[in-house]
């Protein structure tokens, strides 16, 4: 797990390379604390350099990648720079630095992420007559580049974002993985093209013209909407989406993209049936356990994010069964004492069951408003949800226990139909293929009529009269009351209703640059912030996610009960509380109260506010409202920390 960072100049520009690529990697050293690495290039030579930041295991080393030229010694007469920031999980030698090339000094590479099954990749290619000078699965992406080209990507599952220089036709090739766990951005205009891990190194450039793409700004704000589109709040600096290769000729300047992947969904509708529902159980068994193993390869310890609901518990108790050592595993979790929303009697329990040791941070209004500016900068973009506060404190807590790596349960819901508005689509296809008797019948099983009922009600309605239903909404709740009327009229207002007729349909539309990619975002900015490498098995184990989308939504939600499917197949390994929850917390924080209990830092956060795009006048006249009621309210955290991503990133 790392940052990476490249710049290149087509003769265009009158940039300084080596300044530009450093400040760009100083950018990301959070990403990145044990160890810095560059290279440069033009069309004949190459010079590997080092830092102050640099390992000096690496400076002494004879390997073609290490180096000890200072990168302020180096020469000026380069059109290319490739940077890495390290943090050191497998081959924590020199032998794991980067950038890094093979003998034959035609491949570099620079690589985020973990291919997690590089040790099967290794011993196919040492087959085919490749050979290795280290143990690394860097050097494994490159064999297999080297052998298969783009096509290499097909054979990885793990999570990446990596940046290949092919010297041998004078291109860059890059990639991100299929689901989005890992994140790459660029930019690339006026003959200079760069990329990095996170936006802020590349918007803290000289060259760079802060602009604000006032899309995004209407996306968020009047449709919930972040980053799913490419060009994101920072207008001109572009999303590399997942399942995407991206291609830079260094001779022309030319840049394309391609997908390389799309996922195949089981859209047919199956009755249910127990012999087939058993199949699935010790197929899925067997799947999720080996995923769990192969996230558990690491030089370094390997620890866990525990809420206490099914998806962490899973994991957790998983990790249990595997662990063959004596040491207890490291888990961490976020409490609230005294609220409704917390978990930890739920975590305590699978804490016992494990023998584990447990670690627990409690995220108060204080300490949120305290850090609210480190935690913006560290997203890059506005938050929707005082949530991610927590997140960013559970990994504050494993590195301060000295854990490098957890494993977490992100993408279990979209994977295992988690959600409880997930019941409207899978009784809306009970309905249309067996009629709504069988509907009806499921519907009861859930024991919770009231709010399940309605939603599916309200959403069989929507498809009746969303025309009517759009016009009760728009004045009910007026998503863009606090959006400036000329970033109103700009884009479209009409909400478009979307229909699933399949169960399987709705999971994989929040699967797939949607829902889940954002919460991959703040997964991934959270970790790294704290230098923690975050897995996560059920967003980027491919053998695990193809199975599942194979397998027909009868078997996701039976008998009134959410992840039915993952439940029976990880009962043995969880508490048997566990495995009964039927209620969905979710990763949540006490919103509305501490913004309540806060209202003079809020007021004085909104009142400095400049902007265009929204009302603030119109935020601080309904301040109350905003916070008041039951369920966590949004609008108002989404205007204050927004209004903080304009002062710490200086956006006009």
């Amino acid at each position: 797990m790392c940052g990476i960072a490249g710049i290149v100049n087509t003769g265009k520009s009158t940039i300084d390379l080596r300044s530009a690529i450093l400040s760009m990697s100083k950018a990301i050293k959070h990403r990145g604390p044990d160890d810095e690495g560059f290279v440069l290039f033009n069309q004949t030579e190459f010079q590997v350099c080092v830092s102050d930041e640099t390992q000096e295991e690496v400076k002494q080393s004879r390997l073609p990648f290490c180096s000890a030229v200072n990168i302020n010694n180096s020469g000026a007469n380069y059109n290319l720079a490739l940077a890495h920031r390290r943090l050191s999980i497998i081959d924590i030698s020199a032998s794991g630095h980067q950038p890094m090339c093979k003998f034959d000094e035609q491949y570099w590479i620079t690589f985020n992420g973990e291919i997690y099954n590089y040790i099967e990749i290794r011993e196919s290619l040492l087959a085919k007559g490749h050979n290795f000078i280290t143990s690394s699965d860097t050097e494994v992406i490159l064999a297999a580049y080297k052998e298969w080209g783009k096509q290499c990507v097909n054979q990885f599952n793990g999570m990446w974002s990596f940046v290949i220089h092919d010297r041998t036709n004078n291109t860059l090739f890059a990639s991100r993985d299929r689901f989005g766990v890992k994140p790459f951005y660029y930019y690339h205009q006026d003959g200079v093209f760069c990329f990095a891990s996170e936006q802020k190194a590349i918007a803290q450039l000289p060259f760079y013209k802060k602009e604000i793409n006032p899309k995004a700004v209407y996306d968020f704000f009047a449709k919930n909407n972040e980053e799913y589109e490419t060009e994101g709040f920072f207008k001109n600096i572009i999303e590399l989406f997942p399942s995407n290769n991206l291609f830079f000729d260094l001779t022309s300047g030319a840049l394309t993209t391609e997908s390389y992947y799309s996922l195949k969904v089981n859209t047919a509708f199956e009755e249910f049936n127990e012999q087939n529902y058993k199949q699935h159980i010790e197929k899925t068994k067997t799947l999720f356990k080996d995923a769990i193993r192969l996230r558990l390869r690491s030089d370094v310890a390997v620890g866990s994010c525990l809420s206490g609901g099914i998806d962490s518990s899973a994991i957790t108790g998983t990790m249990n069964k595997l662990n063959s050592s004596k040491e207890p595993i490291h888990l961490f979790t976020a409490t609230f004492p005294n609220e409704s929303i917390d978990e930890s009697k739920w975590a305590k329990e699978v804490v016992e069951a494990t023998n584990s040791a447990w670690h627990t941070c409690t995220p108060t209004s204080e300490g949120l408003f305290a850090e609210l500016k480190d935690l913006v900068y560290s997203q890059d973009i506005p938050l929707w949800s005082t949530s991610t506060y927590a997140q960013f404190k559970v990994m504050e807590l494993s590195r301060k226990h000295g854990v490098k790596v957890v494993l977490d349960g992100q993408g279990g819901d979209e994977l295992f139909a988690g959600y409880l508005p997930y019941f409207a689509n899978y009784w809306n296809e009970l309905a249309a293929n067996i009629g709504y008797k069988a509907a009806i019948a499921e519907l009861k099983k859930r024991g919770e009529l009231s709010e399940t009922a309605k939603h599916w009600i309200k959403e069989n309605a929507k498809k009746k009269n969303s025309g009517l239903l759009h016009q009760v909404r728009k004045l009910k709740s007026n998503p863009e009351a606090y959006l400036s009327k000329n970033l109103a009229g700009q884009f479209e207002t009409k909400e478009k209703t979307k229909n699933f007729n399949t169960l399987n349909e709705a999971l994989q539309a929040e699967f797939i640059n949607s829902r889940l990619k954002l919460y991959l975002k703040c997964e991934d900015r959270c970790g790294m912030w704290h230098s923690v490498e975050s897995r996560t098995p059920f967003a980027d184990d491919i053998h695990l996610i193809e199975n599942t989308f194979a397998i027909a939504g009868s078997y996701k939600m039976h008998d009134g009960i959410t992840k039915s499917l993952l439940r029976e197949a990880v009962k043995e390994n969880i508490p048997a509380n566990i495995y009964n929850r039927k209620d969905k917390m979710g990763y949540v924080t006490p919103n509305n109260k501490w913004l309540q209990s806060n209202k003079a830092k809020v007021l004085e956060i909104l009142e400095g506010l400049n902007d265009d795009f929204i009302d603030k006048n119109k935020i601080i006249k309904n301040l109350d409202k905003l916070t008041e009621g039951s369920g966590e309210k949004t609008a108002l955290f989404k205007a204050l920390t927004y209004a903080v991503w304009k002062d710490v990133f200086q956006m006009k």
